[in-house]
């Protein structure tokens, strides 16, 4: 690619024929994620379009037929998925049916009990029937002495019958027939995922999604915490334990920005008077219990009660850890109707057992599942892989003695840096949804080319206006209101919140264009530029020690770096008409 734009007399109209193929390529994924389709068919597109490019490859005969074979042998990798299998717009979904052993005359016998939901081959939910009186007429399945206290049963008996109920993460629908069997007026229930939904719809023995007193959102629970007005009696969590990152540029996981003091504070103003909030966790660690005891305590102004459910069958839910909050008057009443119980009180207990002595998980440092600001272990190892995959690529491709362009090299890991901390603020301005993740990737190429018309059409000087412009943008970024921005209407949201994500992509797109139209060798130019943003994704896991402010800056540092190089090497570096 690098060596054709080389060639081309006209550069920059080069490079954005190369990114109007990015924009169709999202259209193309956008049309792919609505119509659910499975992954032969992206590889099937795929393999067609390299195989196209083979037309213009300089390789001899052979070779080019090799290359045309391989391409179009790509969808054989997804033949033969299991079934039933659907694509989601965020990941795999596959359904099995959930057996349970029973004793029959001595011998051991499986009867099903409801569905399993697989996702990326992990069990993940179960569609469950949750009637009284099929419950009753299966003890076998159903033992009648832990029915009360089983998972999706004992939140009700401890908080009582609860009008108005919010569900966030109401994927298999559980939560929301275990809220309508306890007598809920009305529930309303948030998935973030409409292929789950399709899917309890269509299989759920007990039709939650299809009841009268049910309304369905397809939205993120953050989304939905603003955009509501509430009040409600009871606000539940469900076990909202994501397997999906919401875009290649975050390290964040669907799930993160839920799990902050920010979000809880706003999920606290849907609160009635009497108002708590129900929390299952599956907790793989006691300081993960512990972050979200104080994480409750400190924003409801109580600490929460706490208890465990666990049943002998998996046909009643898999349990977990059961936390219970609220404001302090709302929690004696629920803390006295649990004591005065013998079969309650037997199963709450003092959450002071867990340490509470981590960090508090915000929206600047929004990692649930780290103990403390840190990198990882593994990331460590992916990140030295990455580069040494960066180094070795640096030593093959480019002959011996050809110099790496540093300032090229600088920008591409700034503009790395940059989508992630975009991508990242744009998740709480506007939701982790893929819709929005696909808005945002096609506004920032967008950017790049009303960058390249400018460029295209006036003589710029990369350490002038430009630069200017990316350090202000920049810095408003780092300090953008996003709680501020985040409460205005959407119109308002997208022009101003908007502006602060834009303005910095155009500016460092602009300076971007100028200089590599200007450079000699902009093969060697676009080489460096990806090896940047190679290095700058590795860079970003700097988040997860610092926070995405901290990291903020680091891109600026790497941005004004880069014009330091611009302006020794180059200085007023001019675009060729």
């Amino acid at each position: 690619l690098g060596a054709w734009m080389d060639d081309h007399p006209r550069p920059i109209a080069a490079y954005t024929a190369n990114i109007l193929g990015s924009l169709f390529g999202i259209a193309l994924f956008v049309g792919a994620t609505v119509t659910l389709t499975p992954p032969v068919i992206w590889l099937a597109a795929a393999g067609v379009g390299l195989a196209v490019c083979a037309i213009w490859a300089e390789d001899g005969r052979v070779a080019r037929a090799t290359a045309v074979g391989l391409a179009v042998a790509l969808p054989l990798w997804a033949w033969g998925v299991q079934t039933p299998t659907l694509w989601s717009p965020y990941q795999k979904l596959t359904l099995l049916p959930l057996m349970q052993p029973v004793p029959d005359g001595g011998e051991q016998t499986w009867e099903q009990c409801g569905e399993i939901l697989e996702v990326n081959n992990v069990g993940y939910m179960s569609m469950l029937n949750l009637d009284r009186g099929h419950m009753a007429a299966n003890p076998r399945l159903y033992p009648p002495n832990e029915i009360r206290t089983s998972h999706y049963m004992l939140p009700h008996a401890i908080v009582g019958p609860r009008e108005r109920v919010l569900i966030v993460g109401a994927g298999a629908g559980n939560d929301v027939a275990a809220a309508l069997v306890n007598g809920a007026g009305h529930v309303d229930a948030v998935e973030i995922d409409p292929a789950i939904v399709a899917v309890v719809r269509a299989r759920h023995p007990n039709q939650p999604y299809s009841s009268d007193r049910v309304t369905v959102s397809i939205d993120d629970a953050r989304a939905h915490f603003r955009n509501d007005e509430g009040p409600y009696d009871l606000i539940w969590f469900g076990l909202l334990d994501s397997h999906t990152n919401p875009s290649a540029y975050s390290n964040v996981r669907l799930d993160h920005f839920v799990y902050t003091r920010e979000s809880f504070e706003e999920m606290k103003a849907l609160h009635g008077p009497s108002g708590v909030v129900v929390l299952f966790i599956a907790p793989e660690a006691d300081w993960i219990s512990g972050r979200m005891v104080r994480l409750m305590t400190e924003t409801l102004g109580a600490p929460p009660l706490a208890a465990k459910s666990q049943a002998s069958t998996e046909c009643m839910g898999w349990g977990g850890l059961l936390l219970i909050g609220g404001p302090p008057e709302a929690m004696s009443a629920v803390r006295a109707r649990a004591e005065a119980d013998p079969e309650l009180r037997s199963k709450i207990f003092d959450p002071s057992v867990y340490p509470t002595n981590v960090a508090m998980t915000t929206d600047d440092w929004p990692y649930l599942y780290l103990p403390g600001p840190r990198i990882p272990r593994y990331h460590l190892l992916v990140g030295l892989a990455c580069l040494a995959l960066g180094l070795a690529l640096r030593r093959a491709l480019f002959r011996k003695g050809e110099p790496m362009n540093m300032a090229m090299l600088l920008l591409g890991m700034g503009f790395m840096l940059l989508e992630v901390v975009g991508v990242s603020r744009a998740a709480l301005l506007f939701g982790t949804t893929w819709t929005v993740n696909a808005y945002i990737v096609g506004a920032i190429f967008a950017m790049i080319l009303l960058a390249n018309l400018v460029a295209s059409r006036t003589n710029v000087s990369v350490t002038g206006w430009p630069a200017w412009g990316l350090v202000a943008s920049v810095l408003a970024l780092a300090f953008m209101p996003t709680g501020g921005l985040a409460a205005l209407p959407l119109g308002l949201r997208v022009i101003l919140g908007g502006g602060f994500l834009a303005l910095p992509v155009f500016f460092s797109g602009l300076i971007f264009v100028t200089a590599w139209a200007a450079t000699e060798r902009k093969d060697l130019a676009f080489g460096s530029n990806l090896l940047g943003s190679l290095v700058g994704g590795v860079a970003s896991m700097l988040s997860m020690a610092i926070g995405f402010s901290a990291l903020m800056f680091l891109t600026l540092l790497v941005y004004l770096a880069a014009l330091v190089v611009l302006a020794r090497e180059r200085g007023r570096t001019r675009v060729p008409a």
